[in-house]
């Protein structure tokens, strides 16, 4: 068996050049790709980097947002309700100045009063101040009232004031006034059957009348009276919105004076209200 010897393949060879050539042609590619996708690579991480940068913001925002409505009915936010200044409302304001024995008041409490009110109610703010023209003392143990119809009008003024005080409601405290004001000789019998009919509990309303609270008010019925401007000379005196205006005007259609008041202060000329005349 004869041994052969092969020499190394020259550095000249073609064929190793062209293997070398590929090799290097492959290195030089796969170079050029790295370094030309770098830039890319370098987007992408910086766009999930941005990715969870809004994720971990979006969770905070929705667990503050969470926070804030778990607090709506703590004290701050009901404090802050509490203070929030309501809208004004559009309304006219009536002072009546009567005595719950006066004919004339009792006319004018029945026929101009509450026809009014049933009809454009919601746009009267009205206070009632049963004195009329009687006087007042005080005494070492409150005030003493002299009523120009004798002393049961006192007692029945002080009852319509407590009515007045205590009965929010505006239509079930004008349906008690009405009530009493139709008979009103027996003040404390009236009150009481009229706040039953009206279905309001007259045990406060007795407390009231009976009590200091009812010659306090009386009181100060009295000191609005007298602080009326011009002096009042007949009962029952009107002011609409602070005003006397015309006496007669008012007292013969109390619901044209106020309609005007009204549509003076809130509308246009081209406006007009349903339910005035």
């Amino acid at each position: 068996m004869s041994s052969h010897k092969y020499s190394p393949v020259p550095d000249n060879d073609p064929d190793q050049l062209n293997t070398q050539a590929t090799a290097n042609s492959k290195m030089v590619t796969l170079a050029t790709r790295i370094k030309v996708s770098k830039p890319v690579k370098v987007l992408g991480v910086v766009s999930f980097v941005f990715v969870i940068w809004i994720i971990y913001n979006y969770k905070i925002i929705e667990k503050e947002d969470v926070m804030n409505e778990s607090d709506l009915g703590s004290e701050n936010n009901e404090e802050n309700l509490a203070t929030t200044p309501k809208p004004d409302l559009k309304v006219v304001k009536l002072d009546v100045y009567y005595e719950c024995l006066c004919p004339d008041s009792r006319y004018f409490v029945l026929h101009e009063l509450m026809p009014t009110f049933e009809k454009v109610g919601s746009m009267l703010d009205i206070h009632l101040w049963p004195y009329g023209k009687a006087t007042t003392k005080a005494t070492s143990s409150g005030y003493s009232f002299d009523c120009q119809h004798g002393e049961p009008e006192c007692i029945g003024n002080i009852y319509h004031a407590c009515v007045d005080k205590k009965v929010e409601d505006p239509a079930k405290k004008l349906e008690i006034i009405k009530c009493m004001i139709s008979d009103n000789y027996e003040p404390e019998n009236s009150a009481k059957k009229c706040a039953s009919e009206g279905g309001i509990d007259f045990e406060e309303i007795q407390t009231c009348a009976s009590g200091p609270e009812g010659q306090e008010l009386h009181f100060q019925a009295g000191v609005k009276t007298e602080a009326l401007n011009p002096k009042v000379s007949f009962i029952p005196t009107i002011e609409i919105d602070d005003s006397q205006n015309s006496q007669k005007a008012i007292l013969k259609n109390l619901l044209k004076e106020v309609c005007a008041v009204y549509s003076s202060k809130y509308l246009t000329p081209s406006e007009k209200l349903a339910n005035c005349p």
